[in-house]
């Protein structure tokens, strides 16, 4: 699914209008709030597409979002809830080049959507 897609159908607000892709391809997901979390089971992944094409669906509106973002390779943060990140969040990602968005949409909603549109989820590897 074309990034662009996911913003105009779930209506997503882009705060970082510089560095959004619209032919960007999603085509994995995970969520979390808890980014310790996000680092256990990303950091299974073994295959770099997976990460390349991916994101990360969260309710943290901190710095701790993007830097898990970094540090795990994904370069598109979604924000769930309609939480608004603070300019200092958004700031970070813009250097950190992660392309954060939000929508209203619970992360329920959201996961169940994109996973009916096809987006697979990545699970941890035993």
């Amino acid at each position: 699914m074309k990034l662009e897609t996911i913003v105009q159908k779930y209506h997503c607000t882009v705060y970082t209008p510089e560095l959004f892709q619209p032919e960007k391809d999603i085509t994995f997901g995970f969520c979390s709030d808890l980014m310790s979390d996000a680092l256990m089971i990303m950091n299974t992944v073994r295959d770099e597409n997976v990460l390349k094409n991916a994101v990360l669906i969260t309710g943290l509106t901190t710095n701790q979002s993007i830097r898990t973002a970094e540090m795990l390779d994904i370069s598109v943060v979604i924000l769930v809830r309609g939480k608004v990140p603070a300019n200092q969040v958004i700031e970070l990602a813009n250097e950190s080049n992660i392309i954060l968005i939000g929508t209203d949409l619970t992360m329920f909603n959201l996961s169940g959507a994109l996973y009916a549109e096809g987006i697979k989820g990545i699970t941890a590897k035993k």
